[in-house]
């Protein structure tokens, strides 16, 4: 059994600081002496002394009763990137302010910076920022929260730990994209051109012709102009693209290079989709739909932040006829069926 872990999940432990060490020995002396020699001068000091420590103690543990925590955590985490985490403190106690706390998230494998609360008034809520970074992708458990507190004499640090598990996805670094030449085979990928029917994103408004859909008279824009206006529509005609991550790794490759592959094909997705191409992403176990925009791009950062090297290439190809792929991949070129290859990205 770990003792340390053991005690460090203790709902209750307290620690002595420099000066609480100094005092419990002077403590114990004044004790020694006023046993030996029976001086009632010495048990009077000793009982003052004695007095202090459990007065510490009960005003520690008033001044941590009530307190609940609530976190605000980013829509998206990076890995490597510092993201902006918000503790918000409430004091739940009718009467009875709370002084000198510190607030500290527990998470394995992080050392988390602790937020100095001063002061929360009775019934109010206290507010901090900070930041924290995670150092590698993929599912991080917050296990919850510890406070301490050296009030009122800094003699003991008393911590109270307050389990409440979260789970958190962290996304991988977006790194930066290799070479788009690539991209001079397949196209444009966002070319706006005017539509006749009733769907697509607005363009430009022009004056009313004769034959044209009487739906698309912007009514608000007519009446200013005193004139006839029609909205005109696009559309985007756009060449598809299937990012194909290959995560079999040869024996011996670096994690280090492996995780840069992962930013490598989070990055190319992003420079893609800022180009308006419909992207998937795909690999041996799953794949996501056809999409563009930020909102794809957050579907294709979860499924990356999952993924997961084998040693073992896949028994069949994920891939259909009608994918126009560019693979990246760290063991040479994957089996791709009926599949297009645009290009190979080895990382």
């Amino acid at each position: 059994m770990d003792v340390n872990r053991w005690f460090h999940n203790l709902p209750r432990r307290f620690t002595f600081t420099r000066i609480g060490g100094i005092f419990t020995g002077m403590t114990v002396l004044v004790s020694i002496g006023a046993f030996n020699t029976g001086n009632n001068l010495l048990y009077l000091l000793f009982g003052m002394l004695l007095s202090l420590m459990i007065t510490s103690g009960v005003l520690s543990e008033e001044v941590m009763k009530g307190i609940s925590i609530e976190r605000q955590l980013p829509a998206q985490i990076f890995a490597g990137v510092p993201a902006l985490v918000t503790l918000k403190v409430h004091n739940r106690k009718r009467r009875i302010p709370s002084f000198s706390i510190t607030i500290t998230d527990r998470i394995a494998g992080i050392t988390a910076p602790g937020n100095y609360f001063l002061k929360v008034d009775a019934r109010r809520t206290a507010q901090v920022s900070y930041r924290l970074t995670f150092p590698r992708r993929g599912w991080w458990t917050v296990q919850g929260y510890e406070i301490s507190t050296r009030f009122p004499f800094d003699l003991f640090c008393k911590v109270r730990v307050i389990h409440q598990p979260v789970s958190v996805l962290v996304y991988p670094a977006l790194g930066q994209p290799p070479s788009l030449s690539f991209l001079s085979l397949v196209g444009q990928g966002s070319r706006p051109q005017v539509q006749a029917g009733g769907e697509g994103e607005f363009l430009s408004l022009r004056d009313f012709r004769t034959g044209d859909d009487a739906r698309r008279i912007h009514w608000k824009a007519s009446a200013r102009r005193d004139t006839w206006l029609l909205r005109d529509l696009e559309r985007q005609d756009s060449e598809e693209l299937t990012l194909y991550f290959y995560p079999v790794a040869p024996a011996g490759s670096e994690p280090n290079r492996l995780e840069q592959g992962v930013s490598t094909c989070a990055g190319l997705a992003q420079a893609l989709l800022e180009r308006g191409y419909p992207v998937a992403l795909v690999t041996p176990q799953e794949r996501t739909a056809m999409g563009r925009g930020w909102g794809h791009l957050d579907a294709i950062l979860r499924l990356l932040a999952v993924v997961e090297f084998s040693p073992q290439p896949p028994a069949q190809s994920p891939l259909t006829a009608q994918d126009r792929c560019i693979v990246l991949s760290a063991g040479g070129t994957p089996a791709l069926g009926a599949a297009q290859l645009l290009a190979l990205l080895p990382f």
